[in-house]
């Protein structure tokens, strides 16, 4: 499950790194210098937990939370810091990271 979690979020890109929300470090990179990572806005492991013990009317709500989200590496290990205690795009806005929608070309704003 945690495979086809991963394929998912890929899906509506054709490369893993060219999703449709990206940092804006990641955007404005030199793509040649700087090592790109695929990151999951809302973590897998506690997707496929969710899924394991969900009944059946719930499962789109979950499946509706598959994003990936281009960072550069250095924010994916800013981001982990994060992991335990949030999730989302809360995770984001904690590490100091901005996301854009390139498909609006409009920052990413939290909402709680």
């Amino acid at each position: 499950m945690d495979v086809l979690l991963y394929k998912l979020s890929e899906a509506e890109s054709y490369h893993k790194h060219e999703t449709r929300f990206r940092s804006q470090e990641a955007l404005n990179c030199d793509k040649t210098k700087t090592k790109l990572r695929h990151d999951h806005v809302y973590p897998r492991s506690k997707m496929v937990m969710e899924l394991e013990n969900a009944r059946p009317d719930q499962i789109d709500s979950i499946l509706e939370r598959i994003v990936g989200c281009t960072v550069t590496e250095e924010e994916h290990s800013r981001l982990s810091k994060f992991d335990k205690e949030y999730d989302g795009w809360v995770r984001y806005e904690k590490a100091g990271i901005v996301i854009i929608d390139t498909k609006t070309n409009e920052t990413i704003t939290i909402t709680r």
